[in-house]
């Protein structure tokens, strides 16, 4: 890292989305799928719905897309739901290059509003803690399947900071500037950990042992944390190949099954 690099240049890399175009394979499910829009804040959004019966918002994580969520939408289709999905903002085909968590979170509430009575909220990584931090009085979800999450926006800091050899004084000077653009109040805002100790819907924290990216003891502590939940921890899984286990589909299943 290049110590002149100024506090907003840190920022704007912070939050820089590495942008995927949809694969062959997603693009051939989106085929099959009906395209509506949503607005928020003035803006719209697209988003794609397959399938009739229960329906399930499924939530993709960072420097990703909807495709990443397609292999457990297919088995989901399979057993009788309707699935929704989306590219969050400004990943995949949506518009922009960085990701404004408030954006983000407005997307999310605008969603949960147009799904009334809502099966399930199935999300991977960052996706859950959007998807967590995102929640209001007034959704009305059956249960929350919260796969690899991290527990709060923090933790994104420790890994950047790690990734980019920032010293203690660059790390406040990027957190302080956070501060001052989204409020002091930020980390609480983001924070899944806070956002479920208030959540009365029952969930499924799933977790794989072999994560290196996001550790296994964010799955422990976000079930603690939340009342109403049950942890499965997944042996030799890891971060990005979880949500593409034959396995893990099928504890999902079984879970939404018994819903």
């Amino acid at each position: 890292m290049i110590r002149s690099e100024s506090v907003d240049d840190l920022v704007e890399r912070f939050y820089t989305v590495v942008k995927l175009p949809h694969d062959p394979f997603a693009k051939a499910f989106l085929n099959r799928c009906r395209s509506h829009t949503v607005k928020a804040d003035g803006r719209f959004y697209k988003y794609f719905q397959s399938g009739s019966g229960p329906t399930v918002l499924l939530v993709h994580g960072l420097n990703t897309n909807l495709g990443s969520m397609v292999p457990i939408a297919e088995d989901l289709l399979d057993q009788g739901y309707r699935v929704v999905l989306f590219d969050v903002p400004p990943h995949g085909e949506a518009l922009g290059s960085t990701g404004d968590p408030a954006e983000i979170r407005s997307l999310l509430r605008a969603l949960y509003d147009r799904l009334p009575d809502l099966h399930a909220v199935i999300c991977h990584s960052m996706g859950g803690l959007w998807a967590l931090t995102a929640w209001q009085a007034g959704v009305n979800v059956r249960a929350v399947v919260s796969v690899s999450a991290p527990v709060a926006k923090r933790f994104l800091i420790e890994k950047f900071a790690e990734v980019n050899a920032l010293d203690d004084d660059r790390v406040r000077e990027l957190t302080g500037e956070i501060e001052r653009r989204f409020g002091g109040t930020v980390w609480e805002e983001y924070s899944a950990l806070r956002a479920v100790r208030d959540l009365d819907v029952p969930g499924l924290v799933i977790h794989g042992t072999a994560d290196d990216y996001v550790p296994p003891t964010h799955a422990e502590q976000l079930h603690a944390g939340w009342r109403q939940s049950t942890v499965r921890l997944v042996e030799g899984a890891g971060h990005f190949d979880i949500v593409e286990a034959p396995g893990v589909r099928k504890i999902i299943s079984a879970y939404l099954r018994s819903l």
